[in-house]
């Protein structure tokens, strides 16, 4: 399993609830008809900063979809004046309570 995690700053809560809409609106419905993504969650870390994590069966599922999504979240993330970093890996051990 390929996970990427991604951390946004923004200059504000605004801004940041403001992304958040605009990947609700603009996204989801787009990853669940063109996308092999799994899962993605939005976890807000701090004001006005945001992580998230995607999570696909293998990284080539990740690169066929951030072919078109990536020039997206960049977009909206630079309209909103905010800043990006990406952080890739390969699941090596996870939990689940059954």
């Amino acid at each position: 399993m390929h996970i990427r995690v991604m951390k946004y700053k923004f200059p504000s809560e605004v801004k940041a609830n403001l992304f958040i809409s605009l990947i609700k609106a603009q996204m989801y419905d787009e990853y669940k008809k063109k996308s092999e993504c799994l899962s993605v969650e939005f976890i807000k870390t701090g004001e006005g900063q945001l992580l998230s994590i995607a999570r696909y069966n293998s990284k080539e599922d990740f690169d066929e979809t951030n072919k078109w999504s990536g020039p997206i979240f960049k977009k909206n993330v630079k309209e909103l004046d905010g800043v990006v970093e990406s952080i890739p890996g390969d699941l090596i051990s996870s939990y689940f309570k059954d």
